[in-house]
């Protein structure tokens, strides 16, 4: 995987705007890589407003409009029924990936409701990771495409969309000993509530001890997620802010630290 995407509290960070501008524009935008190799997209500007930001506790996520989770929920039980996907697994995967909310960014860099790479969604044919209709069509195409190749396995599918399939065929065909992934397949059993598929998956594991080490001592870890606001100024330019200034247009981006 890519070298990890991480946001700067308190700094204006555009990397979203990356995705969202053209070639001439991306180019003001600075790129470096820190001590650990982690990449930092900034705008070196908006410095000044970084110090008075930090101060401030960071706001609580806006609830999804009822309308609008039940036109996404609508959008995902029908991709489901296409392509002979179980709704109640997928949903409860989309749970974990994103809780809903169409725009969502990873600090590893995956984007959307179903948190695609962009490796893959290039490979499904995703042109734009943030329209939540090619999120949910690659996203369940995936889907369909690890049901083929183990079997119709479901915590090998999970794993696989977590850590990839080769990483699983690494392990023969078992769960790989990530942490994240391992997390990630009894989270999602967890919330897809079948105790069978909970007791398949601890004998897929490649240490028994990986369950308890992994998943039960972090069992009730919160993810971070908080909002930034996108604004593009008359000029063209991308900015992305801590809190929503005042009497400017801003589209809030969720910023997920998995």
């Amino acid at each position: 995987m890519a070298g990890r995407v991480r946001v700067v509290t308190g700094r204006a960070v555009v990397f979203v705007a990356a995705l969202l501008v053209s070639s001439l524009l991306q180019a003001q935008i600075r790129i470096e890589r820190d001590a650990n190799g982690h990449i930092l997209i900034t705008n070196k500007d908006r410095a000044s407003a970084s110090r008075k930001n930090a101060k401030r506790k960071a706001p609580p996520l806006p609830a999804i409009p009822t309308k609008e989770l039940a036109e996404t929920k609508a959008k995902l039980r029908t991709a489901c029924s296409k392509r002979g996907l179980d709704y109640g697994l997928v949903a409860s995967l989309v749970r974990a990936e994103s809780n809903f909310r169409p725009n969502v960014l990873s600090r590893r860099g995956a984007v959307g409701l179903m948190q695609l790479m962009p490796k893959t969604a290039k490979r499904f044919g995703c042109t734009n990771r943030w329209d939540i209709d090619q999120n949910i069509r690659c996203g369940t195409a995936l889907l369909a495409h690890l049901f083929d190749v183990f079997g119709q396995n479901i915590p090998l599918v999970l794993a696989a969309y977590n850590a990839g399939e080769n990483a699983v065929k690494k392990y023969g065909k078992r769960i790989p000993p990530y942490g994240e992934t391992v997390r990630y397949v009894f989270t999602i059993l967890d919330y897809y509530g079948h105790p069978r598929l909970v007791k398949e998956a601890k004998s897929l594991l490649v240490s028994p001890s990986d369950y308890e080490r992994f998943y039960l001592s972090r069992r009730n870890r919160t993810v971070s997620m908080r909002v930034y606001y996108l604004h593009i100024d008359s000029k063209g330019h991308p900015h992305i802010y801590d809190y929503p200034p005042a009497h400017i247009d801003t589209t809030p981006i969720v910023y997920k630290d998995d």
